[in-house]
C-alpha cells in the first residue's frame, strides 16, 4: 500500500518542482536583448532562452497564455536576478532600454537625423521626412514649412526604434517648456514667432561667442529695416544640405546657387529657421545690441567678428584679414 501511494506521489512532487524550478529566478549580468518587429512569440521566447533570461521556455509560454498581452518589439535591458513574469511584464508594458542622445545648439533637422539614426533610435531618411514634412508643423499650430527651429537642442533619453514622430513631439514640447517666458515676451511685441526663430537661427550659426550674438542680431535687423540682402552664408550651406549637396566647404560657385535659403540672391528672410537655436542665440534675436553696424566679417585665427557701420570700412576690415593671412 505504502509502495503503490509512493507511486502516486512521486510524479506528482517530481512535477511539482519541475513547474516551481522553471519559475526560478535567473541572474542575468547586464544582458540586451533586442526584439525586431514583427517577431513571432515562439521566436521571442527562443531568443529570451537563448540568451539566458529565462530558465524555460514553457514558463514564459505559460505566463502569455494566462496573460494575452501584446509583446512590443524593441530593445530591452535586464540586470540582476529576473523571474519571468518580470521578464514577460517588461516586454508587455514595453519597456525598452534608454539611451542618451546629446542634439548640440546648433543642430539642423539633417544633423539631428544623423545623430539619431547613429545611435539606432530611428532611420534618418523616416526623421527627415517627417520633419520636413508641411503638415507636420500644423499639428503644433506653427505656421511654417517644416519643424526647423522648433526642435530644441538638448540632452535626450530615447529608446531604439522610437517613431519619429515621438521624437519631434518630444524636442518640440522641449521647446515651448524652454522658451516659455521668451515667447510670452514676442507675444507681447507681436513679433512673429517663425520670424524670431528664425533669426535666432542665423544668429546661432554665424557665432558661439555669447558677447557677439547681440551684435550679429543688430546687423540683421539692421540690414532688413534698410531692404539689404542678409547675405548669410550658413543660409547657403542649409540651401545646399537640404538639396544634398554639402561638401564640407562653401564655394564661390555655391554662393550663386537658386535656392530661397540662399540671402545672397534673395532679399528678406530665408522661408524657415536654418537650425535650432539655444536659448542665448533666441534671446540675442530678440534683445539685439543697440548699434548702427552693418556688416561683419570673420577673423578665421581669433573665430571672432569685425563689425562696421559702412561698406568701406568693412573693405578695410577685409582687406587686412586677407594681409594677415
Amino acid at each position: 500500500m505504502k509502495k503503490r501511494a509512493f507511486l502516486i506521489t512521486l510524479p506528482v512532487v517530481l512535477i511539482v518542482s519541475y513547474f516551481i524550478y522553471i519559475f526560478l529566478p535567473v541572474y542575468v549580468e547586464e544582458e540586451t536583448v533586442e526584439i525586431a518587429y514583427g517577431t513571432p512569440t515562439v521566436e521571442i521566447v527562443n531568443i529570451l532562452k537563448e540568451e539566458g533570461i529565462i530558465r524555460s521556455r514553457l514558463s514564459f509560454l505559460i505566463i502569455h497564455a494566462f496573460r494575452k498581452e501584446k509583446l512590443e518589439a524593441g530593445e530591452y535591458e535586464f540586470d540582476g536576478y529576473v523571474t519571468p513574469f518580470e521578464v514577460y511584464e517588461k516586454i508587455s508594458r514595453g519597456i525598452h532600454k534608454i539611451h542618451r542622445i546629446v542634439i548640440p545648439e546648433g543642430s539642423d533637422i539633417y544633423d539631428i537625423a544623423e545623430i539619431l539614426h547613429s545611435k539606432g533610435i530611428c532611420r534618418k531618411e523616416d526623421f527627415i521626412r517627417y520633419a520636413t514634412s508641411p503638415e507636420v508643423p500644423k499639428r503644433y499650430g506653427l505656421n511654417t514649412l517644416t519643424m526647423e527651429g522648433f526642435l530644441f537642442p538638448d540632452t535626450y533619453f530615447f529608446s531604439k526604434n522610437t517613431h519619429p514622430l515621438r521624437v519631434i513631439e518630444v524636442m518640440h514640447k522641449n521647446f515651448l517648456d524652454r522658451t516659455e517666458d521668451l515667447r510670452e515676451e514676442v507675444r507681447r511685441r507681436g513679433i512673429s514667432l517663425e520670424k524670431w526663430v528664425t533669426i535666432a537661427s542665423m544668429i546661432e550659426k554665424e557665432t558661439f561667442w555669447e558677447e557677439e550674438k547681440p551684435l550679429i542680431a543688430a546687423v540683421i535687423y539692421n540690414r532688413l529695416k534698410k531692404r539689404m540682402k542678409l547675405q548669410i552664408d550658413p543660409t547657403v550651406i542649409y540651401a545646399l544640405k537640404r538639396r544634398g549637396l554639402w561638401k564640407g566647404r562653401l564655394t564661390r560657385e555655391d554662393m550663386t546657387i537658386d535656392d530661397p535659403y540662399n540671402t545672397y540672391l534673395y532679399f528678406g528672410l530665408p522661408p524657415t529657421p536654418i537650425c535650432n537655436p539655444g536659448l542665448s542665440s533666441l534671446r540675442a534675436a530678440l534683445y539685439p545690441a543697440k548699434v548702427d553696424y552693418l556688416y561683419f566679417v570673420i577673423d578665421p585665427k581669433r573665430r571672432k567678428h569685425l563689425f562696421s557701420r559702412t561698406y568701406s570700412e568693412h573693405l578695410r576690415n577685409v582687406n587686412r584679414l586677407r594681409r594677415a593671412r
